[in-house]
């Protein structure tokens, strides 16, 4: 195998390791911990929330929400490079200027939010509803009765 190709192969499996995950704000290690109802790492310090792409991508069961057009606006959005390095070590977080307290690693796709913005994002979009195959469909046996009354006068 090429060298260049082992290297991106390296990179990309530390950005898998989800062991000793470390703040990009404070360097302290994450916690396994629900954030916002939604599995993540939190810092215990600054209650910021790190969550991967398969947690993100998770968001669409439980909220009316998009992953992939979310995706598309961090990596299409206008943003910054700042010196905090991705909590999984495979690169350096991406500030999005049009989400506050929203930085993501486009190595690994993880998301970083600063305490309340995952909550603010959330709040953004509605809940799914349950059972949304039958409540979705209308009560049709009001119109049945009546179609048999009439018929019956």
């Amino acid at each position: 195998m090429e060298p260049t190709l082992l290297r991106s192969i390296h990179k990309k499996l530390l950005c898998f390791k989800e062991s000793n995950l470390k703040c990009p704000i404070d360097g302290e290690v994450l916690k396994a911990d629900k954030a916002e109802a939604h599995t993540g790492y939190g810092c215990q310090s600054c209650k910021g929330s790190w969550l991967s792409k398969s947690y993100i991508d998770s968001i669409q069961y439980t909220k009316e929400f998009e992953p992939q057009k979310f995706f598309k606006t961090l990596s299409s959005a206008v943003n910054e490079t700042i010196n905090s390095k991705c909590p999984v070590n495979c690169g350096i977080l991406s500030s999005i200027t049009k989400l506050d307290g929203v930085s993501y690693c486009p190595s690994c796709l993880g998301v970083w939010f600063e305490s309340r913005a995952l909550k603010n994002m959330l709040n953004n979009h509605r809940n799914k509803k349950e059972n949304s195959g039958i409540a979705d469909i209308p009560n049709t046996t009001i119109g049945i009765f009546d179609l048999l009354g009439a018929l019956f006068k």
